[in-house]
């Protein structure tokens, strides 16, 4: 499908993981959603440690396949030229590690093209400075909170891709100077299904980042992976916090709605859709748990043997209390 023609449709609707711009798509060291691992590949050099000898071919494998699955036969020549011209010569490729979650479909699309929810989640829990402005349908603004701000554009989306641009720039105590760059990041999602209707997400997100000073250029490629590794991290992090969301939404209904009751820097719309999202959700827990078939809508589903197991990092501990309908008494801190 186009950009223009792109539709948030109601069965669904990253941070460093979707932003540090799908920023640094939780915070520091937590997570940053799909909006923190835009910023930090858009405007801070994402680190990449040396390939040892024979790990070129493979890097190049991986970055083929992410170039092969945009769909730039379904962009307008515009898009299409700003994609290639970070995505065919790009300062810095990075894969960041393949994560299997279980979540439902509808609320993993959704969170993934609407960061900011996650995002004022994290506020909520006082664990992250980034803040998010939408401006429009398929666009926002991002900064970390720490010298990255950056324009992002959701170019093409299905439930299997989702392809995002980004424009944006660093200013802070690590370079003493402006440093601009673009970014390309290719979100792919296969879902699968256990036996008792579990649906299991396996996400793959690949960034292509372009910098526009060449001194920071080779400045990214020789601080080795201590940028990346917390791409990496955040990124992994952010995707199990986006499962908690939906497991939430599945077994504990009226508290997931009393926490969309509380977010506060996120449109109305947004807001609503989200709620709605939430009841459907749970709505398909109840109809599994009485031993009945769901509609999984357009997903294809494939059975999988095992359930991979997914807890949240020590950062997240403590973030069920969101999803209590009681909010807690005292705001709540998460160990940093």
């Amino acid at each position: 499908m186009s950009e223009r023609a792109l539709q948030l449709q109601p069965a669904w609707r990253c941070v460093r993981a979707w932003v540090q711009a799908i920023i640094h798509c939780v915070s520091n060291r937590t997570s940053q959603a799909i909006v923190l691992a835009f910023a930090t590949a858009v405007g801070f050099p994402v680190a990449v440690e040396a390939a040892p000898f024979g790990q070129t071919a493979l890097d190049q494998e991986s970055r083929n396949e992410a170039i092969n699955s945009i769909p730039f036969d379904q962009l307008t020549e515009a898009t299409r030229g700003k994609l290639w011209g970070v995505v065919s010569q790009p300062s810095i490729y990075r894969q960041l590690p393949v994560t299997v979650i279980e979540s439902d479909p509808d609320m993993h699309v959704f969170l993934v093209r609407y960061p900011e929810v996650i995002v004022n989640m994290w506020q909520l829990m006082g664990v992250t400075k980034v803040q998010i402005q939408r401006t429009g349908e398929y666009t926002f603004k991002a900064s970390d909170g720490a010298g990255t701000v950056c324009d992002v554009q959701l170019v093409y989306g299905d439930q299997n891709t989702h392809v995002y641009y980004a424009e944006g720039s660093y200013e802070g105590p690590l370079l003493r100077k402006l440093i601009g760059g673009s970014c390309v990041m290719v979100l792919k999602s296969d879902y699968s299904r256990t036996e008792d209707q579990s649906v299991y997400v396996t996400d793959r997100l690949d960034m292509f980042v372009q910098l526009d000073n060449v001194g920071a250029e080779i400045l990214a490629k020789t601080l080795h992976p201590l940028v990346g590794k917390s791409a990496d991290h955040n990124f992994t992090e952010s995707t199990r916090f986006l499962s908690q969301v939906s497991q939430a939404a599945a077994t504990r209904g009226a508290g997931l709605q009393h926490l969309a009751g509380r977010l506060n820097n996120i449109g109305e719309p947004v807001r609503d859709r989200f709620a709605q999202i939430a009841t459907e959700v749970n709505h398909r827990a109840s109809l599994r748990e009485a031993g009945r078939q769901v509609d999984t809508g357009q997903v294809q589903m494939t059975s999988v043997s095992t359930n991979p197991l997914v807890t949240a990092g020590t950062e997240m501990e403590g973030a069920s209390q969101l999803f209590e309908a009681t909010p807690p008494r005292k705001p709540l801190r998460l160990r940093r």
